[in-house]
């Protein structure tokens, strides 16, 4: 049995890196503490002295924090307002963004663990999805981090072309909330880019991408009771938690909101420490055997589904 003084230090080392995370959206709007997290965890995996004496507490946090973290992610699953009339079209284009970025990954010849995960990314935005579809699949921690890498790196290129060209695209502020919205793979991201436009052109961007996060827990609980996913107490707990925060947010009224404001920060803090662990548990040089393939393919698959949406919205 694990004692609780072998597990300190790397729980400790967790907590630290989710702080410094969760400070770095301070220093810029596109930082993401989802993102941010794991990457900061890599660093110091790969390049910290005497690993091994973080690994327990890293592989605890893994273990058993993660689900914790997945679970109140679903605390901030707040779908109202304006964005409810777009249901329809979000949907159609987070389908549109899995479908491509399936095919365009299985054309790279990328293995199915890291192909499912680009194309949660993508479509049902950013690191939460990855996270919240990775521990129902029990995915490899590489795939992870190369995953949380592409998104990160296509997510800020998109973000700096969407925000330098709003003229250009000449379209409607609220379907450039949209295109916003629909395809920037991370909060963080969608508010830089949005906030020249002022705050109820933010806030119509955000809501778009919570209705694309929320997929992500539909699918892991498709994924769970189909039996495509790995079948664990954690698995179920989170689904469990996720679900329940999710529906009590929307349906409570302002109790819900009120709810929301309380858990939504503690989920996105254990979340990141969980992150984090997960970071830290990754072999740089694993990531370097992948090669180019996962970025290019989240490039193309990117750049794809981006021009599909964007002549789509022209068109009506």
């Amino acid at each position: 049995m694990i004692g609780i003084s072998s597990i300190m230090p790397g729980v400790c080392l967790s907590v630290a890196i989710a702080f410094l995370a969760l400070l770095a959206p301070s220093l810029h709007a596109s930082f993401d503490a989802l993102l941010i997290s794991p990457l900061l965890g890599m660093l110091f995996g790969n390049f910290i002295e005497k690993k091994d004496v973080f690994d327990p507490g890293a592989r605890f946090c893994t273990g058993k924090v993660l689900p914790a973290g997945l679970g109140l992610y679903g605390a901030q699953m707040v779908i109202s307002g304006p964005a409810i009339r777009f249901l329809p079209p979000v949907l159609g284009a987070s389908l549109l963004f899995f479908i491509i970025t399936f095919l365009v990954t299985k054309g790279f010849g990328l293995e199915s663990g890291i192909s499912i995960l680009l194309c949660t990314g993508l479509s049902m935005c950013g690191a939460g999805a990855v996270a919240i579809i990775s521990g129902t699949m029990d995915s490899d921690r590489n795939d992870l981090s190369i995953s949380l890498i592409s998104l990160w790196t296509i997510g800020l290129a998109g973000m700096l072309a969407m925000t330098f060209c709003p003229d250009a695209l000449a379209l409607a502020s609220q379907k450039f909330a949209f295109m916003l919205g629909a395809a920037l793979p991370s909060l963080g991201l969608i508010r830089a880019a949005s906030a020249p436009m002022g705050t109820k052109f933010i806030g119509l961007a955000t809501s778009m991408k919570l209705i694309r996060t929320a997929l992500a827990g539909f699918l892991a609980m498709w994924l769970y009771f189909t039996k495509k996913a790995v079948r664990t107490s954690g698995a179920l707990c989170f689904i469990s938690i996720f679900s329940g925060l999710a529906l009590a947010v929307n349906l409570l009224g302002p109790a819900g909101l009120r709810l929301s404001g309380a858990l939504a920060p503690a989920g996105l803090f254990v979340l990141s420490v969980s992150l984090a662990a997960l970071g830290f548990s990754v072999d740089f040089d694993s990531i370097l055997l992948k090669g180019a393939s996962p970025l290019l393919a989240t490039l193309f698959a990117w750049g794809i589904s981006v021009l599909f949406i964007y002549l789509a919205m022209k068109a009506f």
